[in-house]
């Protein structure tokens, strides 16, 4: 989750700047939480209340209706956080009490991360990232696009190598991330929200990396919807390179440019968890 938040961040300042490059200062002083974040917090509290899950469909039915009460209330307390402007208005204005609106937007893929965390195997994965997600984006494409990255962060979180993560994604989610080439995007990648045109990117970008920090880069490198690519590989090579352990490039985030107050939200969902990674952050 931590690393969802980070990539967040980074990619803030490019969103709508992009430099095509992985030479840039990642530590810039105008990074920030954006909708990614915020919303991810949102999964997390409401899972916690319910942690550990149980996974009926009328446990599911109450996680779905408490997160539909945190999104709004999210959005009520902070609204300048760059909302999507349905999810926003479906937040504000209850226009169809709160039904869903058939999004295939990213922003199922971008507040997913917490589920992959929690999940205990590939059926609880598919079973809570559904219920997170569907109660704003019911398009198969939005399902299936959080439900990846969710699966990721499950994968990598137990163990999985790339190999075994990249061939699980081509034959359940997006085949063509087989022929993803990173200078082919840095090249002529462009800015999409959908989900079916950014989270095999963000995916492919964590497959490619050394590290969280690059993976991000990699997203930043090719632009687009940045925050959110950055999100969403920042999520996954979290739980692959830093599951157990806070690195030194966390570590400059949590005391130099994460709020405290936000801190304290991340930190009790890890020790929920009972993982030490933040057991010495103060």
């Amino acid at each position: 989750m931590l690393g969802a938040i980070i990539g967040d961040m980074v990619g803030s300042v490019y969103e709508f700047n992009s430099i095509k490059t992985k030479k840039f200062n990642i530590f810039n002083i105008n990074n920030r939480m954006t909708d990614d974040s915020m919303l991810t917090l949102a999964v997390a509290e409401v899972l916690s209340k319910y942690y550990p899950i149980d996974y009926t469909k009328e446990n599911l039915e109450k996680i779905k209706k408490d997160l539909i009460k945190e999104f709004v209330e999210t959005v009520k307390k902070d609204p300048g956080r760059g909302y999507g402007g349905f999810f926003y208005d479906w937040c504000k204005y209850n226009n169809n009490g709160y039904k869903p609106y058939n999004s295939y937007g990213n922003g199922s893929a971008m507040r997913i991360s917490p589920v992959g965390w929690i999940a205990n195997s590939e059926e609880e994965v598919k079973k809570l990232s559904k219920a997170v997600t569907e109660i704003t984006h019911n398009h198969q494409e939005g399902i299936k696009g959080a439900e990846a990255v969710a699966m990721c962060i499950y994968l990598a979180r137990t163990g999985k190598d790339k190999e075994y993560i990249k061939h699980y994604v081509k034959n359940n989610y997006y085949p063509e991330i087989d022929k993803l080439d990173f200078d082919e995007l840095v090249k002529t990648y462009t800015f999409s929200v959908t989900c079916q045109k950014s989270v095999p990117q963000a995916i492919y970008c964590f497959l490619i990396s050394n590290s969280m920090e690059d993976a991000i880069r990699n997203c930043i490198a090719i632009g687009g919807d940045c925050d959110t690519t950055g999100a969403m590989a920042g999520s996954i090579a979290e739980a692959y390179y830093q599951r157990d352990e806070l690195s030194d490039f966390e570590k400059k985030f949590i005391y130099l440019q994460i709020d405290s107050g936000y801190i304290n939200r991340i930190k009790k969902f890890y020790n929920m968890l009972n993982n030490k990674k933040l057991i010495d952050v103060r």
